[in-house]
């Protein structure tokens, strides 16, 4: 097995857990994190928005579906799966009371590594699912 197939092994591991210690380790100091809803520079932006999402969701179960790598480079399809138990932080400042609804999404990420650390870890995934598995859009919305 590949060095970064293994270092992804090990980040979902430790995320699942709630690891975010073991978590941040893997990241550079400089690190970059981009999302649908924004861009996390540095290993604390990047940790407190994942402490925010390891907490607004029990029960998170990460999954790698699928996995492409290139020197230090790697792509996955992955899917996320939780409970949404504790307030969470919208996009737009507000804060939304935990719903108590399993939210499961799809996704892919572009990961870029130096010195066996994460730099650039680029997130694409549906926004407007998330909005409508926590009930923020309507149901026509979706149809």
């Amino acid at each position: 097995m590949s060095f970064n197939r293994e270092f992804l092994d090990l980040y979902v591991a430790r995320y699942n857990a709630g690891d975010l210690d073991g978590v941040l380790d893997l990241y550079a100091e400089d690190a970059v994190q981009n999302m649908p809803d924004g861009s996390f520079t540095g290993k604390r932006a990047i940790r407190d928005r994942l402490a925010q999402e390891l907490s607004a969701f029990s029960d998170v179960n990460h999954t790698v579906r699928s996995f492409v790598e290139q020197g230090e480079a790697f792509c996955d399809e992955w899917t996320f799966a939780g409970t949404h138990t504790a307030p969470l932080l919208l996009p737009d400042g507000r804060e939304l009371p935990p719903t108590g609804k399993p939210v499961e999404i799809r996704g892919m990420e572009y990961c870029l590594m130096r010195d066996g650390k994460l730099v650039v870890n680029t997130l694409y995934y549906d926004n407007a699912a998330v909005a409508a598995q926590l009930g923020l859009l309507p149901e026509l919305a979706m149809a």
